[in-house]
C-alpha cells in the first residue's frame, strides 16, 4: 500500500465499492477504506432488487442469495399476492456483494484497507491528508489524495466535520433478524417479496420477509420517525418478533443475527455533494429512497454518475462536480418528493380500512409487472392509465343502467 494515491474512498458500501471499481478501472490510483475487518461483521440490508436493477450492474450470480417471482402485501386485514411465472427479482447476499466490489477494485490495480476508520483530515496546496485509525490495531496511519470521497453514509463523515454543520435531516429506523427456519416455514415465503402494511404489523412504517438460499429468512420492520414523536406499543424488535411467531409461525427457528440502525435523509438533495477536494455519494447525499427503503441500486448509479467527474479532477484538473450535483437532482429530486409524499400519505395518513381498500383495488388493476415497474422504477403511467380505465368503465356502467 502505497502513501499516496489519485482519490481515497472512505467506507466500502455499494456506492464506495462501485466507485473505487469504476475508477481503478479508469487507471486511476484508488484505495477503498472500511471501517470494519470483514465485510460479514456489518451485513446490514435487506437487498432486495429487480431483476433489470440487478442486471444493470453486470453482477456475478454468486452474490445473489435467492430469487424472488411473486410480490406480496399483507395490510392488517388483507393478503394481496401478484404472481409472476418467471424471476422478477433477487435478494442480494449483502456481504458477497460489497466482497465482489472490493476484490474488482484490487483487480484492476486498486488498493483495499480494512478495519480502519475515518478520524480527520488536513488540507495542504495539492492535496487532503485523511488519518485514519485501527482500534483492534492501536494503529493510526496518514495518507495523502488528489481527492477524497466520502461513502460513510448518512454518517456524512468526511465532507461534515460535525453534525451542526449538517443540514435539516428526517430519521428513519429499521430492524432486521436474520433467521433459519424449516422447510415448512421457508416454503411459504421463499419465492416472494413479502411486504406489511398498517398497523397491525408495523408501525408508521412497514415490514419485510426476504428469502436467502439454505432457509434463510430476513424478517425486519422500519418505521418514519420525522412527523411525530408518539411512541408505538412495541418496538421495532418486538414487531419482528410477533412476524416470526404469530404470522410466521416459526416456532422453532435458529436467530443468525440482528441488526439495524437509522438513516438520515434530506428531502430536497439539500445537503453538499462538493467541497473542497471531497465528494459525497451514496447515501451520504441521500439516494437511499423514501417510499420503500431501496438504497443499493441508487447508490450504485450514484457511484456510477460521478466516475466522470473523479476522473475530470484528477486527470484534467478539472473541477465538474457542480454538474454531477445538477443532474443528479433534475433526474431524480422530482420522484423522491413525489415518494416523500406517497410515504408520509401511506404510512401517517391513511387509516387501515383505507389501505386495505387500496390494496384490493391495485390487486385488480395491475399485474405483477406493473406493480415491479411502479415500486423499483416508479413508472405510475400505467397504472394511472388503469385507474382511467377503471373509473370509466364504472362511470358506463353507471350511465347503462340509469338509462335502462
Amino acid at each position: 500500500m502505497r502513501k499516496e494515491y489519485d482519490v481515497i474512498v472512505v467506507g466500502a458500501g455499494p456506492a464506495g465499492g462501485q466507485c473505487a471499481r469504476n475508477l481503478a478501472k479508469k487507471g486511476l490510483s484508488v484505495l477503498l477504506v472500511e471501517r470494519y475487518h470483514s465485510f460479514y461483521d456489518n451485513d446490514f440490508s435487506s437487498a432486495g432488487m429487480s431483476l433489470d436493477g440487478f442486471n444493470e450492474f453486470n453482477f456475478p450470480e454468486s452474490i445473489v442469495g435467492r430469487y424472488w417471482k411473486n410480490f406480496t402485501i399483507q395490510t392488517s386485514n388483507e393478503l394481496a399476492q401478484w404472481k409472476g411465472n418467471t424471476n422478477k427479482g433477487v435478494v442480494l447476499d449483502f456481504a458477497k456483494l460489497r466482497t465482489f466490489l472490493a476484490d474488482e477494485c484490487k483487480d484492476n490495480g486498486g488498493d483495499v484497507l480494512m478495519g480502519y476508520s475515518y478520524i480527520s483530515k488536513d488540507y495542504t496546496n495539492d492535496g487532503v491528508i485523511a488519518h485514519f485509525y485501527s482500534k483492534k490495531e492501536d494503529k493510526k496511519i496518514t495518507l495523502k489524495a488528489k481527492l477524497l470521497v466520502d461513502a460513510t453514509g448518512p454518517a456524512r463523515k468526511v465532507i461534515y466535520d460535525t453534525l451542526k454543520e449538517q443540514p435539516e435531516m428526517e430519521t428513519s429506523a429499521g430492524v432486521e433478524y436474520l433467521i433459519k427456519v424449516d422447510d415448512v416455514v421457508y416454503d411459504k415465503f421463499k419465492d416472494d417479496l413479502f411486504f406489511f402494511l398498517g398497523d397491525k404489523w408495523s408501525y408508521k412504517g412497514y415490514s419485510w420477509i426476504f428469502p436467502m438460499k439454505e432457509n434463510t429468512l430476513k424478517v425486519g420492520s422500519a418505521k418514519l420517525l420525522y412527523k411525530t414523536h408518539e411512541k408505538s406499543a412495541e418496538s421495532l424488535k418486538e414487531i419482528t418478533e410477533r412476524i416470526i411467531t404469530d404470522y410466521m409461525n416459526a416456532t422453532d427457528y435458529k436467530i443468525i443475527d440482528v441488526h439495524g440502525g437509522a438513516v438520515r435523509t434530506t428531502r430536497n438533495f439539500s445537503e453538499a455533494f462538493y467541497k473542497e477536494r471531497i465528494v459525497a455519494i451514496g447515501d451520504s447525499v441521500s439516494t437511499i429512497n423514501p417510499l420503500g427503503g431501496e438504497g443499493i441500486r441508487y447508490a450504485l448509479r450514484c457511484a456510477n454518475a460521478v466516475t466522470p467527474h473523479v476522473v475530470n479532477f484528477v486527470k484534467k484538473d478539472k473541477n465538474t462536480f457542480s454538474t454531477y450535483r445538477r443532474r443528479w437532482r433534475k433526474k431524480y429530486l422530482f420522484t423522491w418528493k413525489l415518494c416523500l409524499f406517497l410515504s408520509d400519505t401511506v404510512y401517517y395518513d391513511f387509516s387501515d380500512a383505507i389501505i386495505d381498500e387500496k390494496i384490493r383495488k391495485y390487486k385488480k388493476l395491475v399485474d405483477v409487472d406493473q406493480l415491479v415497474d411502479i415500486v423499483f422504477e416508479f413508472k405510475f403511467t400505467n397504472l394511472f392509465r388503469r385507474v382511467f380505465s377503471y373509473v370509466w368503465k364504472k362511470i358506463k356502467t353507471k350511465l347503462s343502467f340509469t338509462a335502462a
